[in-house]
């Protein structure tokens, strides 16, 4: 196990998983760009000469498996595990660095298409061997994002700072985590979790590495915009409260407001005496209190729903190969 104590004295066995969904056009290049920028950190004493590939195919339904154990048949640094179905990004990620824990010293994901810079893998380690647990991957600028992602992403992230969530703005799931981190992340057991808040949550020391982000080399990203408004749910009811909070003081105000639009109803009728009841002042309110009601149920409903996939306790992921 590296520890901080003597992580500059030791060359780390490193790991890089690269979770992947219908990506067999991009394996051969990140083949290509990954394993020549191993051996070159290798012979420079930065990294182990057994630092390794390993693929997680998330249930992929053209070629990639295959492409990926032609590349194990000839090289047994490329590594990699097939999920028995979709089960998603978080899901996949998480089970190749549960599956590299046991056979490396520090971990790197990065995304099967390399639009996330692979030359910043240098620094990570570097930032690794001057003592750090947790290397976060900060984008410099999302320049290349169009508009309508640029803002959801922008939104997101000003979204999660609102609700309380410790997350660092402009950083999805490229990363380093050093060996005791990753047996930390170990540690949590809920089957639905949030990476990107979790990592911080460890409490290890923390460091960031800046990187630019290009275009796409093969193939169509697979990250829709409902599937990251999915995460952002998620991401608040996994490492927040603060909607629940909301939904009580909506409950209070409203309630405070009930008394005293009955306190003038009761005035009104008793010292007025010309109350006429009309159908605007009646269906109004009843629609009003019943939208929120709906909504504060829909609120509850989200946690429920965390709570009861929490105690269901499935497995996260399930195997159908691995290539050792």
């Amino acid at each position: 196990m590296i520890g901080n104590e003597n992580v500059n004295n030791i060359a780390p066995r490193l790991a890089l998983v690269l979770p992947c969904y219908n990506e067999s056009e991009s394996i051969d290049y990140a083949v290509t760009q990954l394993m020549a920028l191993i051996q070159e950190l290798a012979k420079e004493g930065l990294i182990s000469k057994d630092s390794y590939l390993f693929f997680v195919d998330d249930g992929s339904t053209d070629e990639t498996w295959a492409v990926i154990d032609k590349f194990n048949r000839s090289n047994k640094a490329i590594k990699g595990l097939k999920l028995s179905k979709n089960f998603g990004h978080q899901a996949a990620l998480l089970a190749g660095l549960s599956e590299v824990t046991k056979h490396c010293d520090a971990a790197i994901s990065i995304d099967a298409d390399l639009q996330q810079d692979p030359l910043a893998i240098r620094d990570f380690v570097i930032e690794l061997r001057k003592g750090a647990d947790v290397v976060l991957g900060v984008r410099r600028d999302r320049g290349t994002d169009g508009w309508l992602k640029k803002q959801t992403a922008l939104g997101f992230y000003a979204l999660m700072r609102i609700m309380g969530v410790n997350i660092i703005p402009n950083h999805a799931d490229y990363r380093l985590l050093s060996k005791r981190a990753l047996e930390a992340l170990a540690l949590f057991p809920e089957p639905s979790i949030f990476l990107r808040a979790t990592c911080l949550h460890l409490g290890f020391r923390v460091s960031t590495v800046l990187f630019d982000v290009s275009e796409r080399q093969y193939g169509q990203t697979k990250y829709s915009l409902t599937k990251m408004l999915r995460l952002a749910l998620h991401g608040i009811t996994s490492f927040s409260v603060v909607p629940l909070r909301i939904v009580a003081i909506i409950g209070f105000v409203i309630f405070l407001s009930s008394l005293g639009m009955g306190g003038y109803v009761i005035w009104h009728s008793l010292y007025v005496g010309d109350t006429i009841p009309g159908w605007a002042s009646i269906t109004l309110p009843i629609y009003f209190i019943g939208g929120v009601q709906l909504l504060c149920l829909g609120v509850v409903g989200e946690y429920v729903g965390q709570i009861y996939k929490t105690v269901k306790n499935r497995p996260r992921w399930i195997c159908e190969h691995k290539l050792d």
